[in-house]
């Protein structure tokens, strides 16, 4: 049991053409606004008040801590196309239980590194994302080269997202019909299927994994990176996170704040909300960006026609009426819902999501079925994201919501989204079953370095009210906001690269309420 526990579970110069207007109008609390334009003169930022600590050196690790190897042929066939630069790999071991590790009970998470630059900037990213080692290699082919320069970018994958120990212990069609389920709010027989689903797979979960699955939290990465410091050898780390990845940093920063350099959260997740709160508001901006996606797509004349808010309800009702099948993999209105969540986030890829939709509106399920692959099936070498992203999400909260609840919240979701409130209501449910996480305690009181939190007004995955709140919830930090439509601002807004690169380059932290324009 020990040996399958262990393979289970390890895991351009566009730049310069930024320049910055710190002017503002009418009263001094308004928010800094950052122009983009060829006429605007060049703008020192604020510097750090005198009442906040001053940003700590970048530090500088040890290139050879660690036995790296050429990946970048790997690397490329995750990324979808060959990288530009070369990536190297490793794997770092962690003790599953810091507080009280058990010999054996070791896994593996798997590094990438990008660059020369001496000092270390790790990469954290979502667990329901592509790991960090390829998010890492993805944004370092689109920062400047002053930031590579200075930083070697790290990618860190986080417990059982990586290849070399995959968290993979639901079948593949069980994580399709999971996905798939779309409940009625005025029928019980969808909640009641998938509860019994869920249920069963994850006891299937703990008998394969035990205790080792609880440890897969935000706490469990926070510690992680505090063993990476310590085998790069390096006094400190930089931090970038996207999304989700914000609990694990900020755990970090708290855990141990002595070991963290110059750290930007990307569309940090709301630390004062419960799972139910939290879900509401993340389908309150699901909502929102779906309505700025139909918008895009009427401009540009896609298939679906002049209401595609109201073609995704027919699809969704002719779907319910006759699924789909590709290969494998039923098409229900739960998969058609699941691929238009996926893709919200990227607006480079809503051409995609359009066709995908118009295709199976035609009968054609299978540009659906390859949105959704990635979450359920392997993909490009890389493991299924169902499951790390499911335990990581059960384990970092102990509410577990009842279904009476779950019926009673998708009818009053309904109204506030036809599209999606029952849907994240049901989806409350895939908690239900899993083991409750222990109260864990955060040490208060100590001293943080300044922080860098962005915040994106059209985030349809962490809505921008999250990172605010992360903000207010951290005494050293600054928040700047991308008035833009995405998951995350980087690397999407220039002046939002400017502001980060800045900040970790030349130590410089932007005004507090700074705007980017979309």
């Amino acid at each position: 049991m020990r040996h399958r526990i262990l393979r289970l579970l390890g895991v351009p110069m566009m730049l310069l053409a930024v320049l910055m207007s710190g002017c503002t109008a009418g009263p001094s609390n308004r928010p800094a606004v950052s122009v983009r334009g060829t006429t605007a003169p060049p703008q020192r930022f604020t510097q750090t008040p005198p009442s906040n600590p001053p940003l700590p050196p970048t530090g500088e690790y040890d290139r050879d801590s660690l036995p790296w190897r050429d990946c970048t042929d790997t690397i490329g066939t995750a990324l979808g196309r060959p990288s530009p630069r070369r990536v190297e790999c490793t794997e770092l071991r962690v003790d599953a239980m810091v507080a009280t590790p058990v010999l054996g009970n070791v896994l593996r998470l798997d590094l990438s590194r990008i660059g020369h630059g001496p000092a270390p900037l790790v990469v954290l990213g979502e667990a329901s994302g592509e790991p960090g080692t390829v998010r890492a290699a993805r944004l370092a082919q689109q920062l400047p080269p002053a930031l590579l320069d200075r930083f070697t970018v790290i990618g860190l994958a986080r417990r059982g997202t990586g290849p070399s120990e995959p968290l993979d212990c639901i079948p593949t069609t069980t994580r399709n019909q999971i996905i798939g389920i779309d409940p009625d709010p005025d029928r019980t027989e969808a909640l009641d299927s998938l509860l019994d689903i869920t249920r069963a797979a994850i006891q299937t979960c703990v008998q394969d994994l035990g205790e080792t699955l609880t440890t897969i939290t935000s706490m469990g990465s926070a510690d992680d990176l505090e063993r990476l410091r310590i085998a790069l050898n390096a006094p400190v780390l930089n931090l970038i996170s996207s999304g989700e990845a914000s609990r694990a940093v900020t755990d970090f920063l708290h855990r141990y704040p002595s070991s963290a350099g110059r750290v930007v959260l990307d569309g940090a997740v709301d630390p004062t909300l419960d799972d139910v709160s939290a879900t509401e508001a993340t389908l309150l901006a699901a909502d929102a960006g779906y309505t700025a996606f139909a918008a895009d797509c009427v401009a540009r004349g896609c298939p679906l026609g002049p209401d595609p808010r109201g073609a995704l309800v027919s699809l969704a009702a002719a779907l319910r009426r006759s699924p789909l099948q590709v290969g494998w993999q039923r098409i229900t209105a739960g998969t058609a819902y699941q691929a238009v969540l996926d893709t919200l986030g990227e607006p480079q890829r809503w051409p995609q999501l359009s066709h995908a939709l118009a295709s199976a509106r035609e009968g054609n399920g299978t540009e659906l079925a390859a949105l959704v692959a990635p979450v359920v099936a392997k993909q490009r070498g890389l493991p299924a994201r169902f499951d790390p992203a499911l335990a990581t999400r059960c384990n970092d909260t102990p509410t577990r919501v009842p279904p009476e609840r779950a019926q009673q919240l998708a009818h009053q979701w309904q109204q506030r989204s036809a599209l999606f409130g029952p849907l994240f209501a049901a989806r409350l449910l895939w908690c239900s079953a899993w083991p409750v996480p222990p109260p864990l305690g955060r040490p208060e009181g100590r001293a943080l370095p300044p922080v860098l939190v962005i915040a994106t007004t059209g985030d349809p995955v962490s809505p921008a009210e999250g990172a605010r709140h992360t903000a207010q919830s951290l005494p050293s930090a600054t928040l700047v906001s991308w008035q833009g439509q995405a998951h995350g601002a980087l690397p999407r807004s220039p002046c939002i690269v400017d502001l980060v690169t800045r900040f970790l380059v030349d130590a410089s932290i932007p005004r507090q309420g700074t705007l980017c324009p979309p």
